[in-house]
């Protein structure tokens, strides 16, 4: 009977620090920030647990082969959402504008099944009084809701226009900015291409670039 004890311990213990370790190899995120796949791999790594802690001494390794793979299985997805947009879309999503200008996004809200209830909980939670004083309402991909006032906003629209040296072309089309106004004023900045552009957004000074080769600000061109 001790030896169960016992053995119950040393697997508490083992995997304890089992489990840290594997997260620490899939890196840091933030319990707000976890995608679909990272909450699967969290349940299903606990699962693994609750059911080695049951079963008897010789079922160890049964576990952590399981949870190696796992931890090996999010490192390799988590590179493939680095690398390839069209992944990372598929695995996470893509963020929402449900509030653009003060005006909700009716067919939006629809689409992402998000109630009146809900976006205004969240705008009080903001101590925001009004749907009018916020200049965009993002859906995350995590599920929050990211709202910018219309007088701290210093953006004329949130997302990127280009990123990691590609034209966002569904983001340039919602915003309505020109291509060509775009590329002449990266070129004012002294940046020849698009591929090396790691990020351009439009501020209301102008459009912003950080370039692959600095990765810094550079300066911002009237729009």
């Amino acid at each position: 009977m001790m030896n169960e004890y016992f053995n119950l311990i040393f697997k508490c213990f083992f995997f304890y620090f089992m489990i840290i370790f594997a997260l620490r190899c899939m890196g840091k995120r933030e319990i707000g920030e976890l995608s679909i796949f990272d909450i699967v791999i969290y349940l299903v790594m606990s699962e693994l647990l609750a059911l080695s802690l049951t079963e008897n001494s010789d079922s160890i390794l049964k576990t952590l082969i399981p949870l190696i793979t796992l931890s090996a299985l999010q490192v390799i997805v988590a590179f493939l959402i680095m690398k390839f947009e069209g992944f990372r879309t598929l695995i996470d999503g893509k963020p929402v504008i449900l509030i653009r200008n003060g005006l909700i996004d009716q067919q939006a809200m629809k689409k992402e099944r998000y109630n009146i209830d809900d976006l205004m909980m969240q705008v009080r939670e903001c101590s925001i009084g009004s749907i009018h004083e916020i200049a965009f309402g993002i859906l995350e991909t995590n599920g929050k809701l990211t709202l910018l006032k219309k007088n701290d906003c210093k953006v004329k629209y949130p997302f990127p226009l280009i990123q990691d040296g590609k034209l966002q072309r569904e983001h340039l089309q919602m915003s309505g900015f020109d291509i060509h106004e775009i590329m002449h004023s990266m070129r004012q900045q002294g940046i020849a291409d698009v591929a090396d552009v790691f990020l351009c957004m439009a501020t209301k000074s102008g459009f912003s670039f950080i370039s692959k080769s600095s990765l810094a600000f550079s300066r911002t061109s009237t729009l």
